[in-house]
């Protein structure tokens, strides 16, 4: 019995475990069917090459699952044809085309060897070749290491007849850079050229020379590349380079001749060596070495936008378009790259510096660091002053339309005679104008209709007076103009006069609770109500329930008050309840403004005290008013 029962266990874990492996041996086999295989001229850990590298592996490897295969040619340092044959051969041993998805050549010598010497199945693999130039060479003039000539120069699009195959080049700007090492270095009479005679160097050396030759006559072009020069000979020219030389850095490899031929020196370190030696800036011709301040600046596109174009061209690949269907892709967008510190460290005047370069290390100035604050400071002060040339426009206007009503008035309607007087009177206020019209209706002869429709418009007079007003005052307080009549008042009286006022003009109703002493305190007993009625009537609105409670205490020097309530006010109301530019909601049930607050902690400042918004308890907030005591009236 035991025995079958373990036998059924054994059958049923067989079963349930075989879907799972079915699962991963299909994602295997996925994993396995799709293969990209990633051609590398140089040699590992190359930066250029390294970072496009990378960046399929991560793309293809990581993000799609595939299986990517990389292989390191170091073609750069092993310089004929017959070496390029022998990795070709090698390359058709070790990987087979047919399971090949995607092929992606790394450098100018990759491309080279591939087109010259895989065979007929590799070339229908969809292909995407990257390089820095605007043309290649046959395989032969690449063995014979001979200098650039016309005849010599194959077009990008002539290279892929015949392959399944598309281009991405990274053309070097030479005539830029050497353009911007006049423009922050003006004394130049010298050009030196560090870099490789082949593999790595043979663009860039036939480009300058045709450059110097054609648009720089006057400047000396001093060559140096490691088929003339060993590594010890470079350092030495480095360090004895005529006066005003301006130094461009493309690339170095010191040749050896062990067997692995490998480059003593990799070129990150070389940039360092020449900036070192020369005792001045060096600049570069790609992004390398920039940032870090080993050179001093460059024209090029960045390698994230080689990542950028090369992932794009991979994808629709990938999506089933065909590379030879894809258009040829020159990054052409290249901007000026410049090191702040390192053009401080070696003297370069600030004024030479191109304006619309990018500065790696550079400070950010002031208004940089404050562009927001200050465009918003200068837009509300536009703002300030359209607003006052706008109302002064306006009562201007008014005016002379009031003389002109008055005039009429005068010589057709003598019944209107005190009306036009009153208007004269207060034509300097639109608003008062528009309620001595108000008052002068007959109000026992309109229809219902009307008298609501006046007393809407009565009540939205009277709000935008009570605004108007209260915009006077402010700006009276930024003056200190307020006239304040200080004297001796009672606070108790005082609260109590503001309790009567507003329940009977807004029915707003509020507890009064004193400590059992008489209180006094130094203010003008007018502004002093109002701060008490204001601080009310906001404590009224915000409350979320029950009614607004209303302490006073008082100590040797302080009063203080307490206009308290249930409310939901925010940590960061306290003071943006008091800021003139807060851009909360109305306030006040009356239809007042959101400059109560801001006006009432002006005026109390004005009176030597202060209000605050202040959390008693976790929903119990508090208007608290405190103000310096005064002397018991004589």
């Amino acid at each position: 019995m035991k025995r079958n029962l373990l036998l059924l266990f054994i059958l049923f874990s067989v079963v349930a475990i075989l879907p799972i492996m079915a699962a991963d041996g299909a994602k295997t086999n996925a994993r396995q069917e799709n293969k990209v295989l990633v051609l590398s001229s140089y040699y590992q850990g190359y930066g250029w090459a390294g970072t496009l590298e990378s960046s399929i592996v991560s793309h293809f490897s990581v993000d799609r699952k595939w299986n990517v295969e990389v292989d390191y040619l170091d073609l750069v340092a092993n310089r004929d044809s017959s070496y390029m044959r022998q990795t070709a051969e090698r390359l058709m041993d070790e990987h087979d085309a047919n399971k090949k998805n995607i092929v992606v050549l790394l450098g100018e010598e990759a491309w080279i060897m591939y087109r010259s010497y895989m065979n007929d199945a590799w070339k229908r693999v969809p292909c995407v070749a990257l390089f820095s130039g605007t043309y290649t060479i046959s395989a032969s003039d690449y063995g014979l290491c001979h200098e650039i000539s016309e005849d010599m120069k194959i077009s990008l699009e002539d290279s892929r007849k015949g392959f399944n195959a598309t281009l991405i080049t990274d053309p070097y700007f030479v005539n830029p850079t050497i353009q911007l090492a006049l423009c922050l270095k003006p004394e130049t009479e010298h050009l030196a050229l560090v870099s490789d005679t082949w593999q790595i160097g043979f663009m860039v050396r036939e480009q300058t020379r045709h450059l110097v030759k054609e648009n720089y006559p006057n400047i000396d072009l001093i060559d140096l590349n490691n088929s003339k020069l060993t590594t010890a000979q470079l350092k030495t020219r480095l360090a004895t380079l005529p006066k005003n030389t301006a130094v461009i850095f493309d690339s170095w490899f010191s040749q050896s001749k062990n067997a692995a031929n490998r480059a003593i020196y990799p070129d990150n370190a070389m940039r360092y060596i020449a900036s070192s030696l020369t005792g001045d800036v060096v600049f570069g011709l790609y992004d390398m070495g920039i940032r870090e301040g080993v050179l001093a600046g460059g024209v090029y596109p960045t390698t994230e936008e080689l990542q950028s174009m090369l992932i794009n061209v991979l994808t629709k690949i990938e999506n089933g378009v065909q590379p030879k269907d894809i258009p040829l892709v020159k990054l052409e967008n290249a901007r000026t790259y410049l090191n702040y510190h390192t053009l401080k460290r070696y003297g370069i005047p600030e004024k030479l510096y191109p304006k619309d370069a990018i500065y790696f290390g550079k400070p950010v100035s002031f208004f940089e660091r404050n562009e927001k604050y200050i465009l918003g400071g200068a837009c509300c002060l536009i703002a300030i002053v359209i607003l006052i040339s706008v109302v002064a426009f306006f009562e201007r206007k008014l005016k002379r339309q009031a003389k002109m009503l008055l005039s009429v008035s005068r010589e057709n309607e003598k019944g209107k005679a005190n009306f036009i007087a009153n208007m004269g009177y207060l034509m300097r206020s639109p608003l008062n104008a528009i309620q001595m019209s108000i008052d002068m209706l007959d109000k026992s002869n309109i229809s219902d209709n009307d008298k609501e429709l006046l007393t809407l418009i009565n009540q939205n007079k009277s709000m935008l007076l009570n605004i108007f007003n209260d915009i006077i005052d402010l700006g009276k307080a930024g003056e200190n103009d307020l006239n304040l009549s200080l004297t001796t008042v009672d606070v108790e009286a005082e609260i109590e006069n503001v309790q009567e006022s507003l329940e009977n003009v807004s029915g707003i109703q509020f507890t009064v609770e004193g400590d059992g002493n008489t209180h006094y305190v130094v203010a003008d007993a007018k502004r002093f109500s109002q701060v008490i009625s204001y601080a009310i009537v906001n404590a009224d609105y915000f409350k979320m329930t029950g009614k607004v409670a209303v302490k006073f205490c008082g100590n040797q020097d302080k009063v203080v008050i307490q206009v308290g309530c249930i409310a939901n006010f925010t940590d960061s109301d306290p003071e943006a309840l008091f800021d003139v530019f807060n851009n909360r909601t109305n306030p006040a049930k009356s239809g007042r403004s959101n400059l109560e607050l801001p006006l009432c902690r002006k005026l109390m400042h004005a009176m030597g005290g202060s209000i605050t918004l202040e959390r008693l308890a976790d929903d119990q907030w508090a208007f608290v008013i405190r103000i310096n005591r005064g002397n018991l009236p004589s």
